[in-house]
């Protein structure tokens, strides 16, 4: 499932591998089908043939289904436009002119649709069909909300658009570059993340604390006032660490990096201190982890584990870059990182280049008071410089 919505929205939708659209509203599922010149195609049925993605891990889903001649492609995401509407689009990239059948007739359309029964195929009551010529496009839209009047739905944002403003959006917190595998995937999947935070929120601190407060400081490095987030999240860090030795390591450095980073957005030079002396009480009580855990699920812990790949704090408050090493499968490749959440409030950026079997690294930080360490090159640390490059031995 992906989450499709706006930010900070109190209802969104889910789209499921097929292309299924659930909006939170309590009515059905919006299904499609498309006929051909053949047969009728239903991407929801076993070997529906649908190819899907998330565009750069955005919340807009791309599905691929295979019908005679080429394509028809089906798009969805959502816009803020007239309190936030699910915008569906089809595109027939085949040779030929095709009909597309939807399973909730309240959809808004451009154009009156056909409500007759639709031969060829067994559709729940109430379902539409719209023809679609070769080479067109045509858009239907769910509202997130109240049912608008005088929608145009040529007028809204194209997917390009909403997927470039949402990768706007979480590179705020931190930003990787690379193109290459498996680089590519991880970047993709923590893009998915966070604007899985920004439309759902986070999840009941009583049912996962630890979770709930990486989930919510991220949500600060978005954007969000940490004023908002420090009365409620400043307990709920106290509240973990307390308990430090029941909880992952990788995910309690991540949540001390992003405190202290919340408290030094928010001015709060003296409490960031503490932060960091907390910090380092609670990690002398916790067993180290050998690796970073990585999960699927929920979005917090996806996040941090794989930024806790890329830099961690160790017991003295230290950021350590590349902590684990680097894994076999990322060696040889080249990649950048900016903005990542480092000792003091800092934001730490790093970028590889490989030179044979060993790593040129160019590293900057925004304080030159706080201390680097290599989790490769046990030699190398930053010495008291925010920026420079070093050639680091990679065993």
């Amino acid at each position: 499932m992906t989450f499709v919505g706006v930010r900070g929205g109190k209802r969104w939708a889910e789209v499921d591998g097929s292309g299924v659209v659930r909006v939170f509203d309590g009515g059905a599922p919006l299904d499609w089908h498309v006929a051909d010149e053949e047969r009728w195609h239903s991407p929801s049925s076993t070997g529906g043939g649908v190819r899907q993605r998330a565009i750069d891990g955005m919340p807009v889903v791309e599905s691929k289904l295979r019908v005679r001649g080429g394509d028809v492609v089906q798009r969805v995401y959502a816009v803020a436009d007239h309190g936030g509407l699910v915008v569906v689009e089809f595109e027939n990239d085949s040779h030929s002119s095709v009909a597309v059948a939807l399973t909730r007739g309240d959809v808004i359309t451009q154009r009156p649709p056909s409500r007759q029964t639709v031969p060829g195929i067994d559709l729940p009551a109430g379902s539409i069909a719209l023809p679609l010529a070769h080479g067109t496009a045509l858009r239907v839209a769910l509202p997130l909300g109240d049912t608008p009047a005088g929608v145009d739905l040529d007028a809204l944002a194209s997917p390009t658009q909403v997927s470039r403003g949402w990768l706007q959006v979480v590179e705020t917190a931190s930003r990787v570059v690379c193109a290459d595998e498996p680089l590519a995937s991880l970047i993709a999947d923590v893009n998915s993340a966070r604007c899985q935070l920004l439309i759902a929120g986070i999840d009941d601190p009583a049912t996962g604390p630890l979770e709930a407060l990486v989930a919510g400081l991220e949500l600060v490095r978005l954007g969000e006032n940490p004023y908002i987030w420090i009365d409620e999240l400043v307990p709920l860090a106290e509240r973990c660490f307390a308990d430090a030795d029941r909880h992952p390591r990788f995910m309690l450095a991540h949540a001390a990096a992003g405190l202290q980073s919340m408290l030094a957005r928010a001015g709060e030079t003296r409490a960031v201190r503490d932060a960091a002396r907390a910090w380092q009480r609670a990690i002398r009580r916790n067993t180290p982890s050998s690796g970073s855990g990585w999960s699927a699920a929920p979005p917090g812990h996806r996040i941090a584990s794989f930024e806790a790949q890329l830099l961690s704090l160790d017991a003295d408050n230290v950021g350590v870059l590349m902590p684990f090493g680097f894994p076999d499968a990322w060696k040889g490749v080249n990649f950048e990182a900016h903005g990542l959440a480092g000792p003091m409030g800092a934001r730490i950026g790093f970028a590889v280049r490989w030179h044979g079997e060993n790593a040129a690294v160019l590293w900057e930080s925004s304080s030159a008071d706080v201390r680097l360490a290599s989790g490769v090159d046990a030699a190398w640390s930053n010495e008291g410089k925010s920026a420079g490059d070093s050639l680091w031995r990679v065993s």
